[in-house]
This record gives structure tokens, C-alpha cells and sequence, in this order.
């Protein structure tokens, strides 16, 4: 559990891959439930007699369940996610490629090291290192190190076909393997797959991410559904969490970059997707559960289900806000920060020459909360309200 200190017993913790506000008796009591600590130990350290303490648990209990405890408990002098787009080079061209063609341009050395500098210094939690292919960058498993040694979680976005080599250079200086999450993008069995990213792509993802598994690091793929690979998508999920995938994500087209209107699915596949996982799911309970979300629809509302076992529930869309310039910001290539990455008026600052407590308090950043708060409130992403991310008008 990462934690980092926003004020007098007030902290601010990732526990079980969401945020937390919590005092600090309220970190203490899950802290000693993660290591899994008997009720009489805990009722002495603490202080309490184990009646109160049963009472506590259940009150935080009820307390992170809630929707809305959160809303306005928590007020951040830095951002606590990055989104690092670290270079604009990448070993493939896929056809569903939102970015389209790169420019192939990135920062040199020192000055990405500077900028992990300046992450390490403020109060950020959790860097999410993305492209282009992010293990093309020379001397990404320097980033990656430093920023796990100074208690930052990372999650890689790749596509796994140079997993095996980064993890041979980080391995043995890995302390704590639950805080490297390998996001591995995969569009399919082998013969869709390629058709989407290329001959002899399969086999080696397949090969880097069987490696990172049978090392100790989690792995979650993710799949852009599409026309191309929308026949695979049942047999692909038993073949992945056969593997053992921590999680399968499937994501929608954006019509964007190199994507074509022509490859997106119907509302009607999309739902019959939707039964088709649901069977599964009940059909494999060893499986867990699997998120299923629509593009937005005609009523443009992203409909979100969690499916499993024992329910195929409708979440709906108040489950999701958008968090950035909230919580989240993007760095781009060149080390410009945006609140949002598609929508560039919301850019804030430059990380190779301003500093990050002078890049949050941009009153542009302000400016896109305002305009967030107000044109964002039924949770339909801003950036696909205004077209900047796929088609609005299907």
C-alpha cells in the first residue's frame, strides 16, 4: 500500500489499485488487514478493545464504498498520476493506431532524467510510461528503476516485443514486482493480430508476456475491439487468462490516426459481445470478472457492466470521472504538460523549463476544471463530446 502525507492525519493511499483519503488510524487498521494480523494484535497495538475494532472496520468499510465520502476530501498541491508519453517512436504501425504516423521525436537523456527528478521530488504516486512504444526509449529501465527505488508505482504500455529484454536489465533490482504492472496490447489470436499489427508480432508478445508472468509481475492486456478481430474476442479471453492475465481490458476504436470509421463494430455486436462474455464468465467463474464498456450510443452514454459468476451487473456511467487535471496530468514527448491529451488547450506548462508546482497552479488548468465541472457533468468524456477523440456523430 503506497501512502504519502497531504496534511496533519490526513493521508492519501493506493490500496487495492484505487485512491484513499484516510487518517491515520484509518491506514494503520488497513495496513495491519493487508499483512493479515490477527484481531488480538491489532486491538493492542491500536488500543481498542476488538468489539470497537470490528466496529471500525466496518464503518471504513462502509466509508470506501461510498460514492461520494471522497467528492471534496481532498485538495492536491501536485498531481498524484502522470501519464508520460515518454517517446513518439514505435517498432510498429497498426492499423487502429489512434496517434497515426509519429514523428519519432523524444527527449534526450538527461532531460528525461530530470523530469524523474521532478516527480520523485513532488507527490506523485503512480507514472504510467506510454508512447509510441515506451521500451524503444534508450534508457527507459533507468526511469523505471529510479522511480520504483523512490516508492512510485509504474504501469508500461506496450506491446511486449521488447518486455523480455527490459525485464533482464530491472529484474534483480525489483524489489516489490506488484508495483511494475505491464499493460500488453493485443488485438486477437495470431492471424487477426497480425493483420492489425504486423507478421511476427504474435508469437513474440505472446513470448514477452508468458516471461513477465512466469517472472512475478502482473500483466493486463488490452484489446481494441474492432471489425479486424471481433470473431476472436471469446476464444482470445480463455486463451489470455488461461495464461494467467491478471486482467483482460477491451477498448473501443477511436476513429482517429490510422483507424477508419469502416473498422468500428455496430451497437448490436457491441451488445451481442456483451452476452457472449457474460456466458463466459459464468462458464469459467475461475476467471474472475471482466469490465465491458460501450462507445457512447445513441443516448451518448457509455453503458459499463461488470460481468462474472455470480452477476452481470449494469454500473452505468456514474461510476467513471474524469480525473484530469484533478488528480492526473499527461507529459508528451517534447515534456509539455496537458490536463487532458487530446484536447490541446489544455496545455499547462513545459517540465524541461518550468517547475511542477508552477506548471499546477497554471490558471489554464483552472480554467479546464471550470469548463469540466460544468459541460462534463453527465461523465461522457469531454474529449469525445468535442470530437477530439474518435468520432462523436456514429
Amino acid at each position: 500500500m503506497l501512502k504519502r502525507k497531504l496534511k496533519e492525519d490526513r493521508n492519501l493511499i493506493l490500496w487495492n489499485s484505487k485512491y484513499y483519503v484516510v487518517n491515520d488510524l484509518t491506514y494503520d487498521l488497513l495496513d495491519m488487514f493487508d499483512k493479515k494480523y490477527d484481531i488480538d494484535y491489532i486491538s493492542e497495538k491500536v488500543g481498542y478493545k476488538k468489539r470497537d475494532i470490528k466496529i471500525m472496520y466496518k464503518e471504513i468499510e462502509n466509508k470506501i464504498l461510498s460514492k461520494d465520502y471522497y467528492k471534496d476530501n481532498l485538495s492536491l498541491s501536485t498531481p498524484i498520476k502522470f501519464q508520460w508519453k515518454i517517446t513518439n517512436k514505435c517498432n510498429l504501425h497498426c492499423k487502429h493506431c489512434y496517434l497515426g504516423k509519429l514523428d519519432g521525436f523524444e527527449l534526450d537523456y538527461d532531460k528525461v532524467m530530470e523530469i524523474v527528478n521532478t516527480i520523485i521530488n513532488s507527490n506523485v504516486m503512480e507514472v504510467t510510461l506510454s508512447g509510441g512504444e515506451c521500451l524503444t526509449y534508450n534508457g527507459v529501465e533507468n526511469v523505471i528503476k529510479k522511480l520504483l527505488e523512490n516508492d512510485i508505482k509504474v504501469d508500461v504500455f506496450t506491446n511486449a516485443l521488447l518486455l523480455k529484454k527490459l525485464i533482464d536489465k530491472i529484474d534483480s533490482t525489483v524489489r516489490d514486482k506488484n508495483k511494475l504492472l505491464f499493460y500488453v496490447s493485443i488485438d486477437g489470436l495470431k492471424e487477426n493480430h497480425e493483420k492489425i499489427r504486423g507478421k511476427n508480432t504474435f508469437d513474440k508478445t505472446i513470448e514477452g508476456m508468458k516471461y513477465a508472468i512466469n517472472k512475478g509481475y502482473p500483466v493486463v492486456t488490452n484489446t481494441v475491439i474492432n471489425k479486424l478481430n471481433y470473431d476472436d474476442v471469446i476464444d482470445m479471453v480463455v486463451f489470455l487468462k488461461t495464461m494467467g492475465v491478471k486482467d483482460v481490458q477491451l477498448s473501443n476504436l477511436i476513429v482517429q490516426g490510422n483507424a477508419t470509421k469502416d473498422l468500428k463494430i455496430s451497437l448490436k455486436d457491441q451488445l451481442a459481445l456483451k452476452d457472449k462474455l457474460s456466458i463466459l464468465y459464468k462458464v469459467h467463474p475461475e476467471f474472475g470478472y471482466i469490465y465491458y464498456s460501450e462507445v457512447p450510443d445513441e443516448d451518448g452514454i457509455r453503458k459499463v457492466y461488470s460481468l462474472s459468476k455470480d452477476k452481470d451487473e449494469y454500473i452505468g456511467n456514474d461510476n467513471w470521472k474524469c480525473t484530469a487535471g484533478v488528480a492526473r496530468v499527461t507529459i508528451d514527448p517534447n515534456g509539455k504538460v496537458y490536463c487532458c491529451p487530446f484536447i490541446k488547450d489544455s496545455y499547462i506548462g513545459d517540465l524541461t523549463s518550468e517547475n511542477l508546482a508552477d506548471i499546477w497552479d497554471n490558471v489554464n488548468r483552472y480554467k479546464f476544471l471550470k469548463r469540466l465541472s460544468k459541460e462534463n457533468s453527465d461523465r461522457v468524456c469531454l474529449a469525445i463530446k468535442e470530437g477530439n477523440k474518435g468520432d462523436k456523430d456514429d
